[in-house]
């Protein structure tokens, strides 16, 4: 029986793939794996050494592809990514058997127009991947706004005490200093920037803006 891989299938029939072209995981040296269920998997225990090994292999090489999680078609082109490389007879000849070096792989279309290969455990594992990535981004990112506003506080403290003892108030004074940035195109605050989102702080506070509601 011809496997799901190697059928001709037309491009509208093909379901997309989920992650972008333009993501990435080269910064990730590590990827978590469903190892329960490989070692559970039918896969496991129905294929011979060679076939789990090649396909082990091209599961690793699948992260680094474009998009991440997928293989080329072309079966020339996937026995050549082996390494040591395997004769395309014999790679074709593996990727026919029904537990093959293909199993569980069959095509999708990709944001791109590309026709590529996709494998739902691995997709799985690459979106987490990329969860992962999104959310470390974001503690780094979290933790880099609080020492600015740490700092910020401190010079804060010298020049106007009462604002620096207010956490709204050094974080309203920040949000100004990064617009005014933004609007300037400077990487650094400058102390123009600084001394006018302090005044209009004040402004602020004279208004009432920052009054806290009675209890």
């Amino acid at each position: 029986m011809t496997q799901p891989h190697l059928r001709p299938v037309e491009t509208g029939d093909l379901p997309e793939y989920p992650i972008s072209s333009s993501v990435r995981l080269d910064s990730h040296e590590f990827i978590a794996w469903e190892f329960k269920r490989f070692l559970h998997s039918e896969f496991r225990y129905e294929a011979d050494h060679q076939v789990k090994s090649i396909w082990f292999d091209l599961v690793q090489q699948a992260h680094e592809q474009t998009p991440v999680g997928t293989l080329p078609v072309r079966l020339e082109r996937l026995a050549g990514m082996v390494k040591p490389a395997v004769d395309p007879i014999l790679f074709k000849g593996l990727a026919e058997q029904e537990f093959g070096v293909l199993y569980g792989w069959y095509r999708c279309v990709c944001d791109n127009g590309d026709v590529r290969l996709m494998h739902d455990t691995v997709t799985r594992v690459a979106i987490n991947a990329l969860s992962r990535k999104e959310l470390n981004a974001a503690r780094t990112d979290g933790a880099s706004t609080q020492k600015r506003l740490v700092r910020l506080a401190e010079t804060l403290a010298g020049m106007a005490p009462a604002i620096a003892m207010d956490p709204a108030q050094v974080r309203w004074v920040d949000a100004h200093i990064r617009d005014a940035m933004e609007a300037d195109g400077n990487k650094k605050r400058t102390t123009e920037q600084l001394h006018a989102a302090v005044q209009a702080c004040l402004e602020k506070v004279c208004a009432g803006f920052f009054r806290k509601p009675p209890k």
